[in-house]
């Protein structure tokens, strides 16, 4: 239960202390972020039986019937509605939601994770979301990049005239000026600094250097990406991207 509330709520989405790099002004955009959040999108799902004047309704997700007394999950942002209990998760990752958290968005509900996302990128190695808010996508169809065709991943500087929409490419809560480069490789994106672009398994810098790509993370050999999956049985390719976020203590 832990490990997926620290997946469906990553702390470094709303709690500054989390992202110890962050600028005072950056600082001040992920408050106001996280407090328009809550306020206009953060509900607690509850359970209970279906009530006499809602017999026969449809399940908002998979629209079989809900008769009264059957048990349910309502949603008091989304007005008199009903799902089953199995039904009430991430409209995206589809998830049942831990303790029936959730927010929502265009009459979708989503954890908090990919609800952030509907709103700012997030960095493939640091797990954090951009400081300044990109233009939002349409709920539930987070854009992609298609695969780059063969070859290294594509390096971009961002020059003068791509300062004011940075935050849209570079995808984690940190500063990088004007003259700041990031990394995009099958869809993702990282920072072209050694501390994010680097094998997931012995953190060698892989910026220039051959490499390969699984589940979203990167290894720096073919032997790295078979030692991580040795010893990750009981974790995941997210589980990992949230163990490397900083914490408060630190």
């Amino acid at each position: 239960r832990a490990r997926a509330l620290l997946q469906q709520l990553p702390p470094q989405d709303c709690d500054e202390r989390y992202c110890p790099d962050l600028a005072e002004e950056e600082r001040r955009q992920l408050r106001a972020f996280s407090a328009r959040r809550r306020q206009e999108a953060l509900g607690q799902g509850l359970a209970c039986p279906v009530p006499g004047p809602c017999h026969g309704c449809p399940c908002r997700k998979c629209g079989r019937r809900l008769n009264k007394g059957d048990p349910g999950i309502s949603a008091s942002r989304l007005g008199d509605q009903f799902w089953h209990p199995s039904c009430f998760s991430c409209h995206f990752c589809q998830q049942q939601l831990v303790d029936l958290i959730y927010f929502q968005q265009d009459g979708r509900i989503y954890c908090g994770r990919h609800h952030a996302e509907l709103f700012r990128p997030r960095c493939a190695s640091c797990d954090q979301v951009a400081s300044l808010p990109s233009r939002a996508r349409r709920a539930g169809t987070p854009s992609v990049r298609p695969p780059p065709p063969r070859g290294p991943p594509a390096l971009r500087t961002l020059g003068r005239m791509d300062f004011g929409r940075k935050t849209s490419l570079l995808t984690c809560g940190r500063p990088a000026g004007a003259d700041g480069e990031e990394v995009t490789h099958q869809g993702l994106h990282w920072h072209a600094r050694a501390a994010c672009f680097c094998c997931s398994r012995c953190r060698k810098p892989l910026r220039g250097q051959p490499l390969t790509c699984r589940r979203g993370r990167l290894f720096c050999s073919d032997t790295c990406g078979r030692g991580q999956d040795a010893s990750s049985t009981a974790s995941d390719s997210s589980d990992s991207a949230f163990a490397s976020a900083p914490s408060p203590d630190s």
